[in-house]
């Protein structure tokens, strides 16, 4: 008879399902004493008590098996999932038809999670006029409600309704609702849905998103590479999506970390009295990084900026050229040697390359020039103001040609 009830808020609450299953396996709770329940409307917090027994740790594979079958319709998909890790734990033995009716679960929310994915254009429709997508998908597992926000990103934010067997789920654009048929819809919140199938970054097919607070929301969830995972927040790009000049910069910085803004700073302030002095409104403009979070090593109370490398860059790559592509600047501006070298694709040396228009790829006219945390770094009063000097006229440069371009 189980002797431990848990209550899960909507039936793929993955989050209370992990927090709960961390706490219980650490107790060597085995899996006929508990008893899981999905009440819907119910948000018991995704927390559990802090486990006083050995800690553990479970191979990649393992969990997401375990997410996959939490995601099917196994009536004890539950159980099951928390049998698998309880087994993994204590070293006991899962029955060969368990095991079997997990990996067939497993395979069909994969392939319906596929199946989703690569036709979602498809099974979601928009009448002209309409600002709604809608479709109907008769899904055999919970694929779709895993799904949500992927299919909020890839449909640039905008409202939709999906019909399910039974079922129906849908973002107003403020709230994902689901509910069943006879029953009023409740908020689904994402960040209690598990993993999907495959990572959500990676495979978000981001050139299709067409709209650029959506790539910035999709930006928020990326934790591809370590420096993500330190800084405390991603920092994407501000600015008009119709800017005819975009610069791009490094990374944030400390204050950027903090503020979730670029260019506020020390760089940042002295970058708009720069702008200024050019004759350029900064809200006329789009200012960006060729990274999204802040790298640094620790000294102290302080946080000690470090150079991103190529990993960083490679990792950061689809956000830049998802913002290139919505914005469509006439002029780029290249502000030191990390942006100008991801963007032409080679190194850069500032010396060689600034005060000259540069034909891009696509037909950008790109300027390089120095970032303007250089010229924080220049000891000499008379050659600090030389080098703002300079820069002021690079910018200057970059505003003639925005003018020059074609519109």
């Amino acid at each position: 008879m189980p002797q431990t009830t848990i209550v899960l808020a909507h039936p793929i609450d993955f989050a209370r399902w992990r927090a709960a299953t961390r706490d219980l396996v650490t107790r060597r709770v085995p899996p006929d004493e508990i008893a899981w329940h999905v009440t819907p409307g119910d948000t018991p917090d995704a927390t559990a008590p802090s486990p006083t027994g050995q800690p553990f740790r479970i191979p990649r594979e393992t969990m997401q098996l375990a997410a996959d079958v939490v995601q099917s319709m196994l009536p004890d998909r539950f159980t099951l999932a928390y049998g698998l890790i309880y087994a993994h734990v204590t070293g006991t033995d899962i029955a060969p038809s368990d095991l079997a009716r997990m990996a067939g679960a497993a395979e069909t929310v994969r392939a319906e999670t596929v199946h989703l994915r690569h036709d979602l254009f498809t099974l979601m429709q928009r009448s002209e006029g309409e600002d709604i997508w809608h479709g109907t998908l008769d899904a055999a597992t919970h694929a779709p409600e895993s799904n949500a926000r992927f299919m909020t990103f890839q449909l640039s934010l905008a409202p939709w309704r999906l019909s399910l067997p039974g079922r129906r789920m849908e973002w107003t654009g403020r709230e994902l609702l689901h509910g069943h048929d006879d029953a009023a819809a409740v908020p689904l919140a994402f960040n209690s849905l598990p993993p999907p199938a495959m990572p959500l970054v990676t495979d978000l097919d981001i050139p299709r998103i067409t709209a650029l607070p959506a790539v910035a929301l999709a930006a928020r969830t990326c934790r591809i590479c370590p420096m993500a995972r330190r800084a405390t927040q991603t920092v994407f790009g501000e600015g008009r999506s119709d800017a005819r000049m975009m610069f791009v910069g490094e990374q944030p910085g400390d204050r950027e970390d903090i503020a979730g803004r670029p260019f506020v700073g020390p760089a940042g302030q002295l970058f708009d009295r720069a702008l200024l002095d050019a004759g350029i409104e900064r809200d006329d403009a789009y200012v960006t990084n060729t990274v999204k979070h802040f790298k640094f090593r620790p000294r102290g109370t302080r946080r000690i900026h470090e150079k991103a490398g190529p990993e960083e860059i490679a990792a950061c790559a689809p956000w830049l050229a998802a913002e290139r592509r919505i914005i469509r600047p006439h002029v780029l501006v290249m502000l030191g040697a990390t942006a100008a070298s991801a963007l032409l694709g080679r190194h850069v040396t500032i010396g060689r390359e600034r005060s000259r228009a540069i034909t891009l790829e696509d037909g950008t006219t790109g300027v390089v020039t120095v970032h303007p945390s250089f010229l924080l770094r220049v000891p000499d009063e008379d050659a600090r103001t030389r080098e703002y000097a300079r820069f002021v006229s690079d910018l200057r440069l970059a505003a003639d040609l925005r003018t020059a371009s074609p519109p």
